[in-house]
């Protein structure tokens, strides 16, 4: 449930008190404010909050503050439809944007915390590659900022909000580099680096998992649920291939190098279209008119060049897979 607190004028609240007259408000309360305005607490289920919040978006003097509420006494009343139903399934839960701009862009700063989160889990996720201690490298996965950056950055695209996407993708490449440094720089000094465990070749079950990932993670924000970001993290492995590439690029295996850092590239490229589309699907969409439009123009444009991004994984695949082939079968060999 959400409990919105509502300050809007004296001559709007006619306007909405004809928005609020419907079943989805749970319960209201109005109180007269100082100001000649009012200040009305509407109590309303999740999958309804967006609906309302989106038709208050653009009303003139209107303030929206939104609580999260862990729960009500006594227990808000079932409409006799909803009773009635043995099954039932609901609308697709998703938080508002105004919430979103809160759980996902907000944390994703070039802060100095986030640095040193960088460069924490960077050596952290070194340590369990030379070591090849799977433990360790789970324990990097899930304390690198790496997804919030690709998620903010779809979460941006589907608004169309050009800041958003701009602090996504610097945060984004900020990371990427510091971390790709720091293992380049490890690879050059380290002596055991060809003793690592290297990456599988990259395949086209690389590309569903990344995709799903990126799904997963997107429907897991959307619905408040941070918890379950934490097997995402781990799932898309987004640091570990990084970190190797950089490790084997220093020590000189190019061509090892070379397929992690392809690794890496395939689930940014897979998070960022999942991402987009299941933002698109949930109805993520800016409020006034043009900048619905803009954002349009944005989403397809982002869409197609990562679809084209895409595209271009799948022939390297394609063609990596055709050149191991025929040297598998030359003479000789």
């Amino acid at each position: 449930m959400r409990l919105l607190e509502i300050v809007i004028a004296r001559e709007a609240k006619e306007a909405l008190d004809k928005l609020l007259d419907s079943e989805e408000v749970i319960e209201k309360w109005v109180s007269e404010t100082v100001e000649e305005g009012y200040a009305i607490k509407v109590l309303t289920q999740d999958e309804y909050a967006k609906e309302l919040l989106n038709s208050l978006e653009n009303r003139q003097h209107c303030r929206v503050i939104i609580h999260a509420v862990e729960g009500t006494l006594p227990k808000p009343d079932v409409p006799e439809k909803e009773k009635e139903a043995k099954v039932r399934i609901g609308k697709f839960v998703a938080l508002s944007k105004e919430e979103l701009y809160s759980d996902i862009d907000e944390p994703v700063k070039l802060s100095l915390n986030f640095i040193l989160m960088v460069i924490l889990s960077s050596f952290v996720a070194g340590i369990g590659i030379l070591k090849d201690n799977v433990a360790i490298i789970i324990g990097a996965m899930v304390i690198a900022p790496f997804l919030g950056p690709n998620m903010s950055m779809a979460f941006g695209t589907t608004l169309g909000d050009w800041p958003v996407i701009k602090k996504s993708m610097v945060t984004g490449i900020v990371s990427s580099l510091i971390a790709l440094v720091i293992s380049v720089l490890w690879g050059m000094l380290a002596g055991n680096v060809g003793e690592i465990t290297m990456d599988p070749g990259i395949a086209y079950d690389d590309i569903v998992l990344a995709l799903a990932c990126g799904f997963a993670g997107v429907i897991s924000a959307l619905s408040g649920q941070g918890g379950t970001l934490v097997g995402v993290m781990v799932a898309a492995a987004l640091l570990p291939p990084l970190m190797r590439a950089g490790l084997l690029l220093g020590g000189e295996y190019y061509s090892d190098a070379f397929n992690s850092f392809l690794i890496f590239c395939t689930n940014i490229i897979c998070l960022n279209i999942a991402g987009i589309i299941t933002f698109y699907l949930a109805g993520i969409r800016p409020g006034r008119w043009w900048e619905k439009e803009n954002a349009k123009k944005k989403t397809r444009t982002a869409f197609l060049i990562w679809s084209l991004a895409l595209a271009l994984i799948i022939i390297t695949i394609l063609l990596l897979r055709k050149f191991e082939f025929s040297t598998r079968v030359m003479p000789g060999n």
